[in-house]
């Protein structure tokens, strides 16, 4: 996903262009006009860190920090920098980070609040993804598969009824990428298809770690012609599906 920064542009209520004598003479310098860096959306699970960038340096200021729908992680020893954990999903889908600005002569500046979206996901678990899937083939109709666990290949499961046209023993394996990204990779890989036809398949497309889902996106050799298919896996529902008519030469052209 890309991330934009965010540039927060703070300013004082206290401003006064001028430097404020005190009854000590001492003079005192307004709260410093700020910005805030940092990720405007995130995931679910996901630490980020943020950071007060100055004009110029006012020594002795502090910057106090809070969080309401996330948690506030860590702020570094000069307080110009926090980091935020976004384990869980907020209300509204949006976590507030609160940041005020204290001189050293006691001068305050309005608090500012720093919104950020915060997307729903779910550590990857590869088990969510194995066992009875319905595939939705756009075009054709919804066939059951089974998904097990590659037994070499990390975060990889094998599909044992693509197409609902495999011979005996073909499969096909989806590779996931286990991160915020969720995305998946068929390779190119060779398939034997139902009426003995040795063709290839590839692929790519996405996953949801929260509801066990992916969408996939190939092509397909088979017979000397390309195709593009399009399926849409979900967890087997409990059901009667119709019996469909099984593919072949005649039938899928």
């Amino acid at each position: 996903m890309k991330r934009n920064l965010l540039v927060l542009m703070a300013v004082s209520t206290a401003t006064a262009a001028m430097l404020i004598t005190s009854c000590k003479g001492r003079e005192e310098v307004p709260p410093v006009e700020y910005t805030v860096e940092g990720p405007e959306t995130v995931f679910q699970t996901e630490i980020a860190d943020y950071e007060i960038i100055v004009p110029w340096e006012q020594p002795g200021t502090i910057w106090e920090w809070s969080v309401t729908g996330a948690t506030l992680q860590d702020v570094s020893s000069d307080t110009k920098r926090a980091t935020v954990s976004f384990q869980t999903l907020p209300a509204n889908d949006t976590a507030y980070i609160t940041i005020g600005e204290t001189t050293e002569e006691g001068l305050k500046a309005d608090d500012k609040v720093v919104k950020v979206k915060v997307v729903a996901f779910c550590t990857f678990d590869i088990n969510n993804f194995i066992g009875a899937f319905d595939c939705d083939e756009a075009g054709y109709d919804v066939y059951s598969v089974n998904f097990t666990k590659d037994p070499v290949l990390a975060n990889t499961i094998v599909n044992d009824n693509f197409w609902d046209f495999a011979a005996p023993g073909s499969v096909v394996k989806y590779t996931l990428t286990g991160d915020f990204l969720e995305k998946v990779t068929v390779a190119r890989q060779n398939f034997t298809f139902n009426d003995g036809y040795a063709g290839w398949i590839e692929g790519s497309g996405t996953y949801n770690g929260c509801a066990g889902t992916m969408i996939i996106d190939y092509t397909i050799l088979y017979d000397d012609d390309e195709y593009d298919v399009h399926h849409e896996f979900s967890p087997a529902t409990k059901g009667i599906f119709k019996v469909v008519d099984k593919k072949g030469p005649g039938k899928i052209k």
